[in-house]
């Protein structure tokens, strides 16, 4: 299976350049302000920049709406994750990276990697009820998803986002309803229904919606829906099928001429913050993996005077009661990535290679329990359709252990989906005990297990040795996943969760055989 709307788009862009040639349709002003790429690479991508097309970025294997992002650093943000208040956190759903790193008290923090797509705002019709879990299905699947068509060329962009709520019909030839599902908050439905027959589909389109042009490319990332008739053709259900999608359309696009403008169709909600909400102080443990990102900026409010860290901007709250007053707009994210530009040495984030076919050697793993303390779990479930990993998040409280809900983006209320769920195993050291120190400098590597389409790889490294890039210039680079030969392990292209683990830490096999747990124990000396 293939994840249309981001894997399969670099393969397309050439038909998408004729199809706007023969039938050209105006930008919305939520278009991208500069040119997307036009080359049509192969994958794997990775790992050297030079194997990376324009416009794509190196962090995710994918292509961005707006390549002048990728010409500045990247924007580093420490987002707390406790008291459980906090949460939803804002953005994360936007990161290229994120690390989740213990921080002592059995609290963890995330250093979230703003690089190459900013974090916006997506409003959501307030009539449409998302379906609020993943599809956890085996056998035949029939379905994909339904986004909103931006910019209006009738084909899935990885930029484009999902939409939640929207009703799907899976009709019979006579037109008689055999199912309905739902779409997820990130625009995925599906249907199982008996192979060996034949069906349409057909969506309940919602107000103040209409269907983009039908078959405007390949059939994996374009429209596949009459917009006169709001259904598909009929189609003979043999095997699984992900390439039926939806292209929705705003008739009255909202406006985003400004960074925190309010969109323009009636009847919108609004998301809660138009930026970076709960920003928390720098740690120690920053230090490493913020050394890795030349000319990065990172963003906290404040450290303590023993923490070897530099902020390039400190944040502060206007609200002593209330955790998310610390935060900053999208439009200060862009002015701070700008100041911190060195045209002399632009952003090389490469090393890591990506691939969507899963490479051999893989153990099914379509849950992860994550065990940082008693009341810090989390959990990873494997959608098949989305090819993601939806984070679960407990409550944080006595009364509630045990107990957990999708975790959302404050941005957006959509379900937070990684491709790559990492642990890297590193030494930490309490330097005191509210103070650890993490040994990922240069020259350091150390066990790696990597999550990505439902599998689980072992047997892998991670690496800051210096490579040819950093033997030639001097300069770091993120962290690189390798197997022990030293060959670049294919990441899927998306977004990456790393948990960084101490080397006692452990992951074991559950009852269930594509079940896993991690525990983190915490480094001596440590609260």
């Amino acid at each position: 299976m293939k994840k249309a709307h981001r894997v399969l788009w670099p393969l397309l862009c050439l038909i998408l350049i004729l199809s706007l040639t023969l039938y050209p349709a105006p930008l919305t002003a939520t278009a991208a302000t500069s040119t997307p790429p036009s080359t049509s690479p192969s994958y794997p991508l990775g790992p050297n920049l030079s194997q990376f097309p324009p416009g794509y970025n190196p962090l995710t294997g994918l292509t961005v709406s707006d390549p002048s992002w990728l010409e500045l650093p990247a924007v580093l943000v420490s987002l707390s994750n406790f008291p459980p208040s906090v949460r939803p956190q804002t953005g994360l759903s936007f990161a290229s990276q994120v690390y989740e790193i213990y921080i002592t008290e059995g609290m963890t923090r995330f250093l979230a990697v703003f690089y190459g797509e900013p974090p916006q705002s997506l409003p959501t019709p307030p009539e449409l009820r998302p379906r609020t879990d993943p599809l956890r299905i085996t056998g035949p699947v029939l379905g994909n998803r339904i986004w909103w068509d931006q910019n209006s060329d009738g084909l899935q962009q990885p930029w484009e986002a999902g939409l939640g709520g929207v009703e799907i019909h899976l009709l019979d030839p006579q037109g008689k309803i055999v199912q309905t599902a739902l779409s997820d908050g990130n625009g995925f439905y599906a249907f199982t229904p008996p192979t060996g027959a034949q069906y349409r589909l057909h969506i309940q389109i919602p107000n103040g919606f209409s269907l983009t042009q039908a078959n405007a490319g390949d059939d994996s990332i374009d429209s596949d829906a009459d917009p006169r008739t709001g259904q598909t053709e009929l189609i003979t259900f043999q095997q699984t099928n992900l390439t039926l999608d939806f292209g929705l359309l705003w008739n009255s696009p909202p406006s985003t001429s400004g960074t925190n403008a309010k969109p323009g169709l009636s009847g919108i909600e609004q998301p809660q913050d138009s930026g970076l909400a709960g920003v928390r102080s720098g740690r120690e443990a920053y230090v490493p993996i913020a050394n890795t990102f030349p000319n990065g900026c990172l963003v906290a409010a404040s450290k303590s005077a023993d923490v070897n860290l530099r902020i390039c901007r400190n944040v502060f709250g206007t609200n002593p009661q209330d955790i998310n007053s610390a935060g900053l707009s999208v439009s200060q994210l862009r002015t701070l990535a700008e100041a911190n530009r060195n045209p002399q040495s632009p952003p090389n984030y490469s090393g890591n290679t990506f691939d969507p076919l899963p490479p051999p050697g893989g153990q099914a793993a379509n849950q992860i329990n994550i065990f940082y303390a008693y009341l810090n779990q989390a959990r990873w479930i494997y959608d098949p359709v989305a090819q993601a990993y939806w984070r679960y998040q407990d409550f944080g409280t006595e009364s509630q252990v045990g107990t957990f809900a999708p975790a959302t983006d404050r941005l957006t209320n959509r379900p937070l989906l990684f491709e790559n769920i990492a642990i890297l195993f590193v030494e930490h050291t309490a330097r005191r005990p509210t103070i650890i120190d993490l040994n990922m400098g240069p020259g350091s590597k150390g066990r790696a297990i990597v999550f990505r389409n439902g599998q689980v790889y072992t047997n892998l490294i991670w690496s800051m040795v210096g490579e040819d890039y950093e033997k030639t210039t001097g300069l770091a680079r993120p962290v690189r996943l390798r197997y022990p030969d030293g060959r670049p392990f294919p990441l899927a292209p998306g977004q990456t969760w790393f948990h960084i683990a101490t080397p006692s830490s452990t992951l074991r096999q559950e009852a269930q055989p594509d079940t896993w747990k991690f525990r983190f124990y915490p480094p001596s000396g440590a609260k």
